[in-house]
């Protein structure tokens, strides 16, 4: 019987269906795909979302993309199947990149910035579901955010660093992560994104009214989890250039088991799943000692110590000013100084 024979009889969108949940028969979908269009038969969400879903399954970006294209042309806004797909497409590009070492930061307007293909595909993605009507999930947001992660490179810390033009004092072993935007971890971005799902209700509210402020991450995904406490960290530092106190932070992880067999019998224990290794191992990075075992469910953060994480101790006496700004403002007050100590000395050449 021949394809577009078979559409009639059966109805497009079951041969899309059939063809396209099969890995051998891809190729055949995406084959009668261009037939439906000559003999006038409208692809819809669930074509388009099947197909998406095949793409993905054999991780064919550019299919993908055409298919998004496409769907555009025909009016099918994007759903979470097509989303979801779509990022999970372009994470896998970008952490490839990021571990193979290719180049994901630029430095164009004069300050280091993630710039990856891969990254604006998927922020391109993300807002358009969301300006189709559609809210994310936790899934969807998760998988964006790790697009904007930086990688794991203490010479990239080190170039952020040398940007601020700051020198640490190397014996009282400073950590200057908390004077940048993302702290060294991620795109300024995503905290922006993180407060944007949290408007649409995709994650909780952090109330900041009590002591210790709870951060629950135990519904969140790796991601998610840790940009979440990253945001909370960056109203903490604005609350601190603006006089308040810093509490303490208790941070709510999910707590899992397994069972073990010991002399005496089948013994249960808590161990630390994925997302409570993610967030130590974050901590750690960033510097910041915590109490307690993630493997048990919840860690604290003192107060004390993070008010001295904000405030690292540097060469000048009056580099403290500078802790309550982010790098573009440090930036603006080196060429302001600069400019203040050339008319000092009288050099108002032009070079």
């Amino acid at each position: 019987m021949a394809p577009t024979q078979y559409v009639y009889n059966r109805g497009w969108p079951y041969f899309i269906g059939v063809c396209g949940s099969y890995a051998d028969q891809y190729q055949k979908a995406l084959e009668i795909f261009p037939e439906m269009k000559k003999v006038d038969l409208c692809p819809n969400t669930i074509t388009y979302s099947t197909l998406l879903v095949a793409s993905e399954k054999k991780d064919d970006l550019d299919v993908g993309l055409m298919l998004l294209s496409h769907a555009k042309k025909d009016g099918v806004a994007p759903n979470l199947v097509m989303c979801r797909c779509l990022l999970a497409m372009c994470s896998r590009r970008f952490q490839k990149a990021c571990t193979l070492g290719e180049p994901v930061l630029s430095n164009n307007s004069g300050s280091l910035q993630l710039d990856s293909k891969w990254t604006s595909l998927a922020l391109m993605v993300y807002r358009e579901t969301i300006g189709a009507g559609v809210v994310p999930t936790i899934e969807e947001l998760s998988l964006v955010l790790g697009c904007l992660q930086l990688p794991y490179d203490a010479s990239l810390k080190e170039r952020l660093v040398e940007h601020l033009g700051l020198t640490v004092e190397t014996s009282k072993g400073s950590n200057l992560c908390s004077l940048i935007d993302g702290f060294c971890e991620y795109d300024p971005r995503a905290c922006s994104l993180l407060e944007e799902a949290a408007s649409l209700g995709i994650v909780p509210l952090t109330s900041f009214k009590g002591s210790p402020i709870v951060v629950d991450v135990r519904n969140l995904h790796i991601h998610a989890a840790q940009v979440y406490l990253l945001t909370v960290l960056k109203s903490l530092k604005h609350r601190l250039a603006a006089g308040a106190k810093i509490p303490n932070i208790s941070i709510l992880l999910p707590v899992e088991q397994s069972h073990i067999q010991t002399p005496t019998g089948e013994k249960t224990i808590k161990i630390a799943g994925r997302i409570n290794r993610a967030v130590a191992a974050l901590l750690r990075r960033l510097g910041l000692p915590y109490q307690g075992n993630e493997s048990f469910g919840k860690i604290r953060i003192n107060g004390v110590i993070l008010k001295r994480w904000f405030q690292p101790k540097l060469e000048s006496p009056f580099s403290w000013q500078q802790t309550g700004f982010s790098f573009s403002q440090t930036q603006l007050r080196k060429g302001i100084s600069h400019q203040q100590r050339t008319i000092r000395t009288g050099d108002l050449s032009l070079d």
